[in-house]
């Protein structure tokens, strides 16, 4: 038997090569997939401004959210904050005195910007002030002298050569939500490229102008000559012994420094996760129907050796070992293109920002190990499928039926198609019943997939039932040609299955995907940002506005209203809330004064005007959730780690599942990275013309600059996690439906090719090359058709459910255009794939091609 695989390899390279492709296109996403997952895990960031510590010291950038027992300690998870967690600068005292250790500096950071003309001055992705002391722990080299005094700063010389300022120089800083003058003593030049641009300031300016002043982002650890840094490490945490605090080395030392580094694994490793298990699912089908067209147009070759005595084992045996062959080769061939796609798909998606671009991308041994086992696994499950009923039909019935296979309902097919459909049904009824929100999409991976298998398993069935259907019309218009394709199609359904079922799978896929995220964008804009009101959206580019500004703004001409605007995320520790252990709750900050008219929200109890200080306004539902009312007093737990007692002065109608809690601007401001409000929301009076209403606010923010005035399309809101999620989900679904599309194109260029002999026959009873051509192009329209309808009523089982319950129609959101790209690029395929070997088939003799081997 190995003999035979050997040699038939040798005369079916067509239909190897295509199983060679499936193969390894699928390995090369698996080994991608693998390097993102990776990356997430091991969240290498190797440190910039943080280089020269040899020891970090930092908060925990994650919060332990109870899962059911608020006690249970045990039961947790693990979610990131949405603030960095800031730490107390006096710990320096207490980790100088460990031994090993030769000198702490505390590190903190706050937003300043150099101001030239009046336009900012940033070289990288922020601009961030330091103390001057913690330029000790980055590899820096001072030209001049350090910040003796306050008034004084050393700049960042990337930044000094772009504003053509040098040391003597008096220069305009945006800081602390104003504009100061300081005069540059010195200009610090990096050895390595850092992401940030830094400014250096004195002890007393550091006081005067961080928002978190007395605390600290991180404490970096030089260590004596010759001291073990793991020993130093562990003493140094059981020195502090303080679970909210970290004690980082080697390349997670960039953590401290990037702690938004943290978030972007809480969604790159599920996502990577997802993708891969997607990929091997396509892979099997693919790699199955390749395989499986590769067996049927054998039928007639396994029925002889069935009667010349080889028993089911050796046939199995046979078709199993030529699967082999071809796997392991194009599984380790696979693993180049995955070393390359893997880091080209993590610089798009930290180019998206669903992952900071300092996390390194790393792709160790696992991935080249799991993707070439998982494409061998799949050629060998695709093996045991194709070669189960050939080598079990008795030699003289697979004689008879070898040139049109017609059985093919089976058992197992009927079971498995069966508890499948059981399956999509059971997550359609988990979707309209028990999940609310953006938690509905959970089961719209599976539901597909399970609506994808059903039909796939009775896709003969259903293809000769449509193609029944479509014989009227196709004949009627298209005469003879019309006849003999949809002939072709019907008595061939089983052969033409295996051509209909990656469309199928690749529509659906494709299909679902795409409107579910489209649906998921809709719905979170409108129930996260459509209550804002605003006409006019400022956005600050230089870390916030002073606190007076929207006073200021209040009495410019045209203004009906304004507010401070501030984002976050927290948790609800007291009562206690398992309602967002998953993800935190959205927090919202806004001006008391202008709530009412800023968000549109009509309380039900309660007064929005009055959210001032220590106060909260919480969602219906929450307070009934937790059993609190108006006077009543909950810990909100906030995107900083910090746990604030709040008193609720509101309670208002949200949709379930897109719940926010709103809580003054100035105490969510307090407690955010920056410390400063970032936006504010301007309402226009009415009558007044947007151009003019800009001008006028721009003359009140003269003197901030940096200032962005834009429309309400600008507003941040807690939605934009799933827009940047949604682009990179385009990408990865993109990719898996590209590769499905491919394997159509394999199985529909061997299905063609492997009718030499038919075509050549036609052609000797008197077809024209023009009618031959015809014929093919209605089989593969039809084919398309086919493959485009079941793939459309399988994401559709998957698309109403969810649309339902998060925008409350049976319609999902998006463009028709998707479908209408979906659509065009299966046609298009399917007609090439169809017709270009075709072509070639023609070239051959009419009397040469029906002598032919199929």
């Amino acid at each position: 038997m190995t003999y035979l695989a050997w040699r038939t390899l040798r005369y079916r390279r067509l239909a190897f090569i295509a199983t060679f492709a499936a193969v390894f296109l699928g390995v090369a996403l698996i080994v991608a997939c693998g390097g993102l997952m990776e990356t997430g895990i091991r969240l290498a960031v190797p440190p910039q401004r943080l280089a020269a510590a040899d020891v970090v010291v930092s908060g925990k950038q994650t919060y332990g959210v109870p899962k059911k027992d608020p006690q249970d300690t045990k039961d947790i998870k693990s979610v990131p904050l949405a603030e960095r967690y800031w730490i107390d600068s006096g710990l320096v005292g207490k980790i100088q005195a460990v031994p090993g250790v030769e000198r702490a500096i505390a590190e903190a950071s706050f937003a300043a910007t150099v101001v030239r003309n009046g336009v900012p001055v940033i070289v990288g992705t922020q601009s961030l002030g330091h103390d001057w002391e913690s330029a000790a722990l980055g590899s820096y080299r001072l030209d001049g002298q350090p910040p003796a005094q306050p008034g004084q700063v050393v700049l960042d010389r990337a930044v000094a050569r772009q504003a053509q300022i040098k040391v003597g120089d008096r220069v305009e800083v945006a800081v602390g939500g104003g504009v100061s003058t300081f005069q540059v003593t010195g200009l610090a030049g990096a050895r390595d490229e850092m992401s940030h641009s830094a400014l250096f300031f004195s002890g007393g300016d550091v006081q005067r102008f961080d928002p978190h002043a007395g605390s600290a982002d991180a404490i970096g650890v030089m260590a004596k000559p010759g001291t073990d840094l793991d020993a130093l490490r562990g003493r140094i945490e059981k020195t502090l012994n303080d679970r909210k605090l970290v004690v980082l080395t080697g390349d997670d030392r960039g953590v401290a420094e990037f702690p938004e580094a943290v978030g972007g694994r809480a969604q790159l490793v599920p996502l990577a996760g997802v993708f891969a298990g997607m990929t091997v699912f396509v892979s099997i089908f693919v790699v199955a129907s390749t395989l499986g067209l590769s067996v049927q147009q054998r039928q007639k070759e396994v029925a002889l050796l069935r009667s010349i005595g080889a028993t089911p084992r050796q046939i199995r045996k046979m078709i199993r070992r030529e699967a082999l062959v071809v796997a392991v080769g194009a599984a380790i061939l696979g693993c180049i293109p995955g070393a390359l796609l893997g880091p080209l798909i993590h610089w798009l998606v930290a180019e998206a920002g669903v992952i900071s671009p300092v996390v390194e991308f790393h792709q160790g041994v696992v991935p080249y190990l799991i993707g070439p086992a998982v494409g061998i696994f799949a050629a060998l499950v695709a093996s045991y499928v194709a070669s189960r009923r050939p080598s079990k039909t008795r030699p003289t019935e697979g004689i008879a039926e070898a040139a049109v296979q017609r059985k093919w309902v089976t058992w197992p097919r009927v079971v498995f198609s069966f508890l499948f459909f059981a399956g999509g049904i059971v997550l359609i009824i988990v979707t309209g019943v028990a999940l609310r929100g953006p938690v509905a999409s959970a089961t719209a991976g599976p539901a597909v997939m399970c609506w994808a298998i059903a039909i796939a398993l009775i896709s003969p069935g259903l293809t000769r039932l449509l193609a029944a259907m479509l014989s009227v019309p196709v004949r009627a218009f298209f005469g003879l040609s019309g006849y003999l394709g949809t002939i072709n199609i019907r008595t061939r359904s089983v052969r033409v299955a295996a051509a209909v079922t990656p469309i199928m799978l690749a529509v659906s896929v494709a299909l679902a995907n795409f409107y579910l995220q489209t649906t998921q964008n809709e719905a979170a804009e409108r129930y996260y940002s459509d209550n804002l009101r605003a006409d006019v959206v400022l956005s600050s580019a230089t870390g916030g506005f002073p606190a007076d500004t929207v006073e200021k703004l209040r009495s410019a001409p045209g203004v009906e209203d304004a507010s401070a605007y501030v984002t976050s995320a927290g948790w609800i520790n007291k009562p206690y809330d398992g309602s967002h252990v998953e993800s935190p709750w959205p927090l919202q900050g806004v001006t008391a004064a202008s709530a009412a008219s800023i968000t549109g929200v009509r309380t039900i109890e309660g007064n929005l005007a009055d959210l001032r200080g220590d106060t909260v306004a919480l969602p219906e539902v929450a307070g009934k959730n937790l059993n609190v009312g108006i006077g009543d007093q909950i810990t909100l737990r906030l995107g900083d780690r910090s746990a604030v007692d709040l008193r609720v002065v509101a309670l208002y109608p949200a949709k379930e599942g897109y719940e926010t809690i709103m809580l003054p601007a100035e105490l969510l401001a307090a407690h955010s990275t920056t410390g400063l409000t970032r936006q504010i929301l301007v309402t226009a009076a009415p009558g007044t013309d947007r151009d003019k209403l800009a001008a006028s606010l721009r003359e009140k923010v003269g003197g901030n600059p940096g200032t962005l005035i834009g429309e309400r399309d600008t507003i941040a809101t807690f939605a934009e996690r799933t827009k940047t999620q949604a682009w990179v989900n385009y990408l990865l679904v993109a990719l898996v439906a590209g590769y499905t599309m491919i394997s159509v194109a394999n199985t529909l260029i061997v299905a063609t090719a492997g009718r030499r002999r038919e075509l050549g026959m036609q052609r000797l009873i008197g077809a024209t090359r023009r009618q031959a051509l015809e014929m093919l192009s209605i089989e593969a329209g039809m084919i398309t058709i086919i493959g485009v309808v079941l793939g459309t009523i399988a994401s559709i089982a998957t698309l109403l459910p969810f649309s339902a319950v998060v925008l409350g129609r049976p319609f999902p959101s998006g463009s028709v255009f998707i479908y209408l790209a979906v659509v065009a690029g299966a046609a298009v395929l399917a007609f090439a794939a169809t017709l270009l070997p075709g072509h070639r088939v023609m070239l051959t003799r009419p009397a040469e091609a029906a002598v032919a081997v199929d």
